[in-house]
């Protein structure tokens, strides 16, 4: 058996499209952490990000042989799943988009970087996940995967002023969040 880094982009995807079961699972091995990190950012939860998973590995296995750069490899999975993610979002949501968000304004000055500093990257995606279902998908298409506001709208078949809009909520509650979590508690006094 040979070791992760003994494998070549041209070995796996060969061995993948013979069906080899030990490049599958190398190329599992090398890609699941990663893969299932973009799974959670379309995710309300785990077990919705364990569908969107297997489901994009099965696209993997099933569509190997078509990639035609084997150099591609790693952007050619994670495109494939984040287009499993975003499937997933249009199954199994009845998407409403936000006519208007009713945020409370944060009237205290807020400290980003010491908000973005004490926050982990577990944290961050839990806070994507708490998001509106609409707002969290078109902020992963927008600020993590790089689409455009035309492409999200042809997508997810609204228009873009309604991408926009999405994405101007999607960054005001994640602000607001992110101010919460800057804003020292009060202490507690013996007078209380």
């Amino acid at each position: 058996m040979r070791q992760i880094d003994e494998w070549t982009n041209e070995t796996l995807v060969s061995g993948c499209i013979a069906l080899d079961p030990e490049a599958r699972r190398v190329l599992y091995d090398k890609y699941s952490a990663q893969m299932f990190s973009v799974c959670m950012r379309y995710a309300n939860d785990k077990e919705g990000a364990r569908d969107i998973f297997q489901d994009g590995f099965y696209r993997v296995y099933k569509n190997i042989g078509q990639l035609k750069n084997v150099e591609a490899l790693s952007g050619w999975i994670k495109r494939i799943f984040v287009n499993a993610g975003i499937e997933h979002c249009k199954k199994t949501s009845k998407t409403i988009f936000l006519e208007e968000l009713k945020a409370h304004p944060i009237n205290q000055p807020v400290n980003w970087n010491a908000a973005l500093s004490n926050i982990s990257t577990q944290e961050i995606i839990g806070l994507i996940q708490e998001l509106p279902e609409g707002c969290r998908t078109v902020f992963n298409m927008y600020v993590i995967e790089g689409f455009s506001h035309k492409e999200i709208a042809a997508e997810l078949q609204i228009s873009t002023g309604t991408s926009k809009s999405q994405l101007h909520d999607a960054r005001k509650i994640l602000k607001q969040k992110l101010a919460k979590l800057s804003i020292p508690s009060k202490p507690v006094t013996s007078d209380e």
